[in-house]
């Protein structure tokens, strides 16, 4: 199911499998003091039917994006996360814990950009951090959101290199649209949201029964565990957070945030004592002959 990097599930979206490592580390790998071995690694993706050589290429590719690092310990191979590594497992995790606000205060963040051509990648970088903090595209160059403008945010476009080019807005919408209308101008993913969350809630209910019914052992219940984790991850990234006043009623998010986290708990015991039986450390790997 995983063979190949991505996931091919009835969400029906392909997830990077950068988010399964980067989930891994968060949940199990952090809490440890931050270093695996390649190993403990590839035993813990054989669970989710990665092979050690797709594990290895990941690893591989991880560590030339700046995500990861190694050092080696005799001919044992330890990874851990990069600072850049580890403010995306933060990031991830803000958005999958983090419910959106229930209170609105009617107004909008507007972002009007004009960049040179000649910083064309400052300008791709920025319109992928505005997508990212749940910005939307009214037309090409003005971006909006109901969220207010923080200063993290500003930290973040001026380390991009962009902040000279944006002038930045708070305003009220006075129409001619019905908000219902410009949300859907301006997120037209919503409606694959809204498939996808629904989808998760008609997998994962079925197996927090399973667990319930006493019906999979611990590698099942590590499995299953780090699957609903990064697959919700991997939703919310795409989810703008909008305020529920400017959503379809009955909305799904918050029913599969539910089930996320009852799954994480329920799962949380029997999923790290998997792990504990295959997790290594550097001063736990002596054999000369174990595998790099």
């Amino acid at each position: 199911m995983y063979r190949n990097g991505t996931t091919e599930k009835p969400l029906g979206a392909r997830i990077n499998s950068h988010t399964i490592i980067f989930s891994l580390y968060g949940s199990h790998v952090l809490p440890r003091g931050g270093e695996i071995w390649i190993g403990s690694l590839i035993r813990a993706m054989a669970a989710l039917d990665f092979s050690p050589g797709a594990v290895r290429a990941l690893v591989s590719r991880m560590q030339r994006k700046g995500f990861l690092q190694s050092r080696r310990l005799g001919r044992r191979s330890f990874y851990e996360l990069t600072d850049w590594g580890l403010k995306n497992v933060r990031w991830g995790s803000e958005r999958a814990f983090i419910s959106p606000d229930d209170e609105w205060d009617g107004r909008w963040t507007v972002v009007t950009y004009s960049i040179p051509e000649r910083h064309r990648k400052r300008r791709d970088a920025l319109r992928a951090a505005l997508n990212s903090w749940g910005f939307g595209a009214l037309v090409p160059g003005i971006w909006i959101s109901p969220h207010q403008f923080t200063p993290r945010v500003e930290k973040k476009w001026r380390e991009l290199g962009v902040w000279q080019y944006l002038e930045i807005f708070r305003a009220e919408h006075l129409g001619p649209s019905d908000p219902s209308n410009l949300v859907a101008q301006v997120w037209p993913q919503l409606s694959e949201i809204r498939d996808r969350y629904s989808a998760y809630i008609a997998q994962y209910e079925p197996i927090l029964r399973r667990f319930e019914a006493g019906a999979i052992c611990d590698e099942e219940c590590f499995a299953a565990r780090l699957q609903c984790l990064f697959e919700f991850v991997a939703i919310t990234l795409k989810d703008p957070a909008l305020p529920p006043s400017l959503l379809p009623q009955a909305w799904p998010r918050s029913s599969a945030q539910r089930l996320f986290q009852t799954l994480l708990k329920a799962l949380a015991k029997p999923a790290n004592r998997f792990f504990d039986t295959i997790y290594k450390t550097g001063g736990e790997t002596n054999d000369k002959d174990a595998p790099s």
